[in-house]
């Protein structure tokens, strides 16, 4: 059942036109480089990066990218669909092997299921945190068994999925060991992972991505000014000032009124989703300090509530944690009673969220899997896609596209997002009101659309359905 609920997010919204040239278009470009053995140059992400690894070194494109020639532009989304039924699962078998309630597991991964953020990372395109935080529940299951070798295979997997993904198993790793305090040996073991996930995140951050940045640039990811200027400064304030640290989790700095509610927005969500198990278990609040640290200080509002792919990472953690403690009932009537209530709970808050948005740009249609809203848009969706069969027929012109069209296109050496047409063959442009990024508005849609209707040096091959397609005149 949920395989097709999330099928029904994820791959409807890539044919509906609802992924982008952020974060999917960029990842299609780097596995059609890596599928063909070469170097990711990403013209997406021209001027600011070079290529896809300069802005988050992540390996798991790089493993996945033979899967191209059969999946094609659907590829890193259906890995991502399989990743999370996989951490579903993981989550079953680590209460499976644990629990004596025989419910109990199967509660346990329909919880994990039903968590909100599951449902917003799918509705915005792929991310590799996602992948990473999916990881998670094997990483725990085979350290608590104790088998080191499959232990060791998803803590990598973890590591290279995304460089933040290390910064944060140095917290996960050793509170995983501190749920064992009794036995010194896991506990060690557990510091040690953490001691190799700091070294490479130190060794990604400090050398391996400004090496592959333009002019050797620094780590652009730090932005946490109300912290410092860089991770030093960011650790000395939160030691040398702890109130104002903690006062930042809750306060909006960015002076705007709009967004004072997206902090509590966030708490409130969490709190459905079983915030109150944390601190049953200390260990459990400790895995997930950066996580709230990496969203709560930064500049980004964006990051600071629910949406997009930012509370991932909270899925995994709080799953167990909720049902560790619901393990821990000893009458079976009490165990399932709180089971099936912590589900309806969660569903229901996810549900409330699917129909009431706490931003005002954010568009709901993505996430609403059992609205007829989801399934249309502002165009003929069949007749875009046999459009831009103009275009996508030859791999060797050099396109400029919008955001939400680069996706379908990007199987290519040269793939711009418009406006920077730079040297493409061909522009092509359409009018959806609410996928104008990075224009402001229809109205420069429109007004795009109509300036290459009347440029000399640029011929129209298409021109209906609110989509134009224009070729370079060659000289």
């Amino acid at each position: 059942m949920f395989a097709l609920i999330f099928a029904s997010i994820t791959f409807v919204n890539h044919y509906c036109f609802r992924t982008y040239a952020f974060d999917l278009g960029i990842n299609n470009n780097a596995i059609y480089d890596y599928a063909h053995f070469r170097w990711n140059d990403c013209m997406v992400m021209q001027p600011q990066f070079t290529n896809v690894l300069s802005d988050h070194f992540s390996l798991l494109p790089v493993l996945v990218s033979p899967l191209f020639w059969i999946f094609g532009s659907y590829t890193m989304l259906v890995v991502q669909w399989v990743g999370v039924l996989f951490g579903g699962y993981g989550i079953y078998v680590y209460f499976k092997r644990k629990s004596a309630k025989p419910y109990l597991p199967v509660w346990a991964m329909i919880y994990f299921f039903s968590m909100w953020g599951i449902y917003s990372a799918l509705a915005f395109d792929y991310h590799d945190n996602l992948m990473a935080a999916m990881f998670v529940p094997w990483f725990i299951n085979y350290f608590d068994k104790q088998n080191w070798r499959w232990a060791s295979f998803f803590f990598i997997l973890i590591l290279i999925a995304k460089e933040n993904m290390a910064l944060w198993m140095v917290f996960l790793a050793p509170a995983l060991g501190l749920l064992y305090w009794r036995d010194k040996k896991l506990v060690g073991i557990g510091f040690l992972y953490g001691l190799i996930a700091l070294m490479y995140f130190a060794m990604v951050v400090g050398y391996v991505i400004p090496s592959l940045a333009n002019e050797n640039r620094a780590y652009l990811h730090f932005k946490y000014d109300a912290l410092g200027k860089n991770y030093g400064e960011a650790i000395t304030t939160i030691f040398t000032h702890p109130v104002y640290a903690i006062e930042l989790l809750f306060t909006n700095t960015t002076n705007i009124p709009a967004y004072d509610h997206l902090k509590t927005g966030l708490f409130k969500m969490l709190l459905f989703s079983g915030l109150w198990a944390l601190f049953l278990r200390p260990q459990y609040l400790i895995m997930l300090i950066p996580i709230f640290a990496q969203k709560l200080y930064s500049n980004d509002y964006a990051k600071w509530g629910i949406y997009y792919q930012y509370s991932i990472e909270f899925a995994p953690i709080l799953a167990i944690a909720v049902f560790d403690a619901v393990d821990r009932l000893k009458k079976p009537v009490w165990a399932h009673s709180a089971s099936a209530g912590l589900v309806v709970i969660s569903f229901a808050a996810v549900f409330y969220k699917m129909e009431h948005k706490s931003l005002s740009w954010y568009i709901n249609d993505g996430v609403q899997f059992y609205s007829p809203r989801h399934y249309k848009q502002a165009f003929d969706i069949y007749e875009m896609h046999q459009a831009l069969k103009i275009v996508s027929s030859d791999k060797d012109v050099k396109v400029s596209a919008q955001s939400f069209i680069v996706p379908h296109l990007c199987f290519r050496d040269y793939i711009y997002q418009y406006p920077h047409v730079a040297d493409a063959d061909y522009v092509v442009l359409a009018v959806d009101p609410d996928n104008t990024y990075p224009l402001q508005g229809a109205k420069q849609i429109n007004d795009s659309i109509n300036s290459y209707r009347h440029k000399a040096d640029w011929e129209v091959l298409y021109d209906k359905n609110a989509t134009l397609i224009a070729r370079r005149k060659t000289k």
